[in-house]
């Protein structure tokens, strides 16, 4: 056993080596100027990445049975942007202030359960119960405008903790 440490093992050619015998060819010239550009580097864009981190706290902190929600967030975040933009590699802070311009407006919360009502209705092959203003609730309505509210509210004390 001794005898197989102390063994040298065999070097690998170098890339100088390995290229000294070939012609020059300007697509593989080009490749390996690419690949030197990607070193220590994610192929995935921050956005991409931000996004991603975003939606795995949504889909573990935020009570969606439906996931229409969840998904409607996410599909949000994704096309803001500037708002991605300003918290790259901060989830959670991307989604507070998110959430806060949703729940600091009637109107904004009303537009996100219809957007996510809409959603469902795609997604369920149902018809949407919209929510209309002064009366109560349909009463199989997955996503009202008390329940949304509810969920959002949970969820940004679950951040803040």
């Amino acid at each position: 056993m001794d005898d197989d440490r102390k063994k040298p093992q065999p070097s690998l050619p170098d890339e100088d080596e390995l290229r000294k015998g070939r012609k020059f060819d300007l697509s593989e010239a080009v490749a390996r100027d690419a690949g030197q550009a990607l070193k220590g580097a994610s192929p995935v864009a921050a956005h991409d990445q931000t996004v991603f981190a975003a939606r795995e706290l949504i889909e573990a902190g935020l009570h969606d049975p439906e996931g229409s929600l969840q998904r409607t967030l996410v599909s949000r975040l994704d096309t803001d942007k500037p708002l991605v933009a300003a918290h790259f590699n901060d989830a959670a802070a991307l989604l507070r202030q998110f959430l806060a311009r949703i729940l600091g407006s009637d109107a904004a919360l009303a537009d996100l359960v219809r957007d996510v009502d809409a959603r469902w209705g795609r997604e369920y092959q149902e018809r949407p119960h919209f929510e209309t203003g002064g009366s109560e609730p349909h009463p199989d309505d997955p996503y009202t405008l008390q329940g949304v509210n509810d969920a959002l509210q949970h969820f940004r004390e679950a951040l803040d903790s």
